[in-house]
């Protein structure tokens, strides 16, 4: 039994050997893994000193705690990242239309 002939690659598969995709990964992935261990960083130090240890139980201000303080914080924290994304999103938009374009393949 013999395989088929191979026929010209899939346009997924054209796309993906360009120079502007693989930079378009390596960016993205540059932003999305500091992002996330930044961001589910901040959740999970919240939640784990607050809920298992006494460090967050004492007042910072007034009568509010600093496991509350610390979890408003996280709030601007999440519009930051959000804000950075958007703007990073648009270079790979940029990005994805040049692999498309080096690639040969219509839209």
């Amino acid at each position: 039994m013999t395989d088929p002939a191979p026929g010209p690659p899939s346009r997924a598969a054209a796309v993906s050997a360009t120079p502007a995709f693989a930079e378009l990964v390596r960016s993205r992935n540059r932003f999305a893994v500091p992002a996330t261990i930044l961001g589910f960083g901040a959740y999970l130090v919240v939640i784990v000193l607050s809920g298992f240890t006494t460090l967050l139980n004492g007042k910072a201000i007034g009568q509010l705690s600093w496991t509350f303080v610390l979890t408003v914080l996280i709030f601007p924290l999440v519009w930051l990242l959000c804000g950075l994304y958007i703007r990073r999103a648009t270079r790979w938009d940029e990005l994805a239309e040049q692999a498309v374009e080096q690639a040969g393949v219509s839209r």
